[in-house]
């Protein structure tokens, strides 16, 4: 054989120890999140273009992660009618604002409901992203890429203040105050805006799984600074990607720290709710009429309608 054939065939076997090595790690550590397709054909595309396929990859890879280059792309905005409608806590100000967009959508004349959706994206006040989203759906193509475009912006603007306190974590010491007091504030703007259920479902699933990490390491290192709100935020987004066993091991940890805080039992009420766990329902829904915690009237409303 040739010098120039075994340069090759050495080439080709590397090109599958990578192929087959990632998708060895895909099956030892991501196995959970249920992409096996993506990564099978992540595979066959290396094994099939030796080199160039991997080049490929960690080119697309290192640019998501690090890079912005070329126009902005609208393709994560999702255009589809069958959008999943996001359901968050009532607020009067919110409230106001899906109001005024859903009128704001039915105007027929195409020059007022263009203005009036200017007048709502200019008196935004971060709460209401969900709400701009069902303009995506508008029969009026301006109005709709008027939301595309706002959401796109707000979006990037998500991304790179994310990426940006994530490098200030990773360089600081999770000892010092200033450091816990960054991730604090980071989990509560992530949940901000995650709640809101305006990325496409891919990129949820990254940030709730990066907002767990920042949670982790918090509640590893420094637990006391854990806050009961930080539960709530994490429990909510995780519950709402249906991963309820990690849903169970927050609640499990909020109910450890903070026995006596109402969202604690209401949480857990909701999770053993949502997977249908009679048994464990019925076990919280006693211990906290054992317990010394005031049930508002919110909660008694949320008990009786899983009881029916």
């Amino acid at each position: 054989m040739t010098r120039s054939g075994i340069i090759f065939l050495i080439v080709l076997i590397l090109n599958a120890l990578i192929a087959i090595g990632y998708l060895l790690w895909y099956l030892i550590f991501k196995k959970e999140q249920d992409h096996s397709v993506q990564f099978v054909i992540h595979t066959v595309v290396m094994l099939i273009c030796p080199i160039v396929g991997i080049l490929y990859f960690l080119f697309a890879f290192l640019k998501y992660r690090f890079l912005k280059l070329g126009e902005r792309d609208l393709s994560d905005v999702e255009f589809s009618k069958k959008r999943h409608v996001a359901r968050v806590k009532a607020d009067e100000k919110r409230e106001r604002n899906i109001v005024a967009m859903e009128e704001a959508i039915l105007v027929s004349d195409q020059e007022k409901k263009r203005t009036n959706m200017l007048n709502i994206l200019l008196g935004e006040t971060g709460e209401s992203f969900s709400a701009i989203a069902q303009a995506l759906d508008s029969d009026d193509s301006e109005v709709a890429h008027y939301a595309a475009s706002f959401l796109q912006s707000k979006m990037d603007a998500f991304r790179e203040t994310v990426r940006k306190k994530q490098r200030f974590i990773e360089a600081g010491d999770i000892k010092e105050e200033a450091c816990q007091k960054q991730v604090l504030e980071l989990i509560r703007y992530m949940d901000q805006m995650l709640k809101q259920n305006v990325f496409t479902q891919v990129e949820q699933l990254d940030y709730v799984e990066q907002m767990e990490q920042l949670c982790e390491k918090l509640y590893q290192n420094e637990r006391s600074q854990f806050a009961p709100d930080c539960y709530e935020c994490i429990l909510g987004r995780t519950m709402g990607l249906r991963e309820y066993d990690k849903a169970e091991l927050w609640a499990n940890r909020f109910c450890e720290q903070y026995p006596d805080h109402l969202s604690s039992f209401t949480l857990r009420l909701k999770l053993y709710f949502e997977t249908s766990r009679k048994d464990r329902f019925f076990e919280v829904l006693d211990e906290l009429r054992a317990s010394t915690v005031v049930v508002d009237h919110q909660t008694l409303e949320l008990i009786r309608m899983m009881q029916q």
